[in-house]
């Protein structure tokens, strides 16, 4: 790996980070107001968030967690598990509920799928299955009786 991406990785890393870390601190002190939502479905959706009372402080701490564990370089991994759901919802919510096609939304989605893809090889736990010698008679979806 050459100095300049390893350096571009970390001031990406960073730079996600200090997002995260200022808009979880946003959800939960309130102190800038994001611009409101044009369309019908984006204000009923936005809506719907504030009432249930806890959907936005919860992601703020979220967001404050994984914010500083990217810019700490600390438990990057679980950051960026933390912050996939979040990350597709704003895609979506820009692209589908607002109809924006291009925006900041592709930027914060791009910049995930770049770091998630530097840490690809941690990501191999999720999803290689190892065989337990002692359970090899189960069948998966087996019978609970």
């Amino acid at each position: 790996m050459s100095r300049f991406h390893r350096y571009g990785v970390a001031v990406l890393r960073t730079a996600f980070g200090a997002f995260f870390t200022f808009s979880g601190l946003n959800h939960i002190f309130g102190f800038w107001q994001p611009p409101a939502p044009q369309t019908h479905a984006g204000k009923a959706f936005i809506a719907g968030l504030d009432a249930s009372g806890f959907v936005v402080p919860l992601l703020g701490v979220i967001f404050v967690y994984a914010g500083v564990a990217l810019m700490a370089a600390r438990l990057v991994p679980l950051a960026l598990l933390l912050l996939a759901a979040p990350v597709v919802a704003i895609f979506g919510y820009h692209f589908v509920s607002e109809g924006h096609v291009l925006g900041p939304h592709v930027i914060v989605l791009a910049v995930y799928l770049c770091l998630a893809w530097e840490e690809r090889r941690t990501w191999r736990a999720l999803f290689v299955r190892t065989p337990d010698p002692a359970r090899e008679d189960e069948v998966p979806l087996s019978a609970a009786f």
